[in-house]
């Protein structure tokens, strides 16, 4: 494996796991990891702050949704599936 290569899956590892903090889904070994992470590297930093910007504003500007309990776990769940059989 190259050089490049291993730089690529190591973004794709590191924005994979910047995703599950910003989404409240990682856990807090995750969570630590990543902190960690960001101390050392400025491109991870910007992300997860502008990932962590955008989170936050939208929360702000949408109105709480009156959706059947559970319909929001159900989607997301769907979703997880989804996305591990990729």
């Amino acid at each position: 494996m190259n050089k490049q290569t291993m730089e690529v899956e190591q973004k794709q590892a590191c924005t994979e796991l910047l995703q599950l903090v910003i989404d409240g889904q990682a856990t807090p070994e995750q969570h630590q990891t990543l902190m960690q992470h960001l101390e050392k590297c400025e491109d991870c930093r910007e992300e997860y702050l502008l990932s962590k910007t955008i989170k936050d504003s939208l929360k702000n500007h949408i109105k709480p949704n009156n959706s059947p309990t559970g319909l929001a776990n159900s989607i997301q769940s769907k979703i997880s599936e989804t996305a591990s059989l990729k």
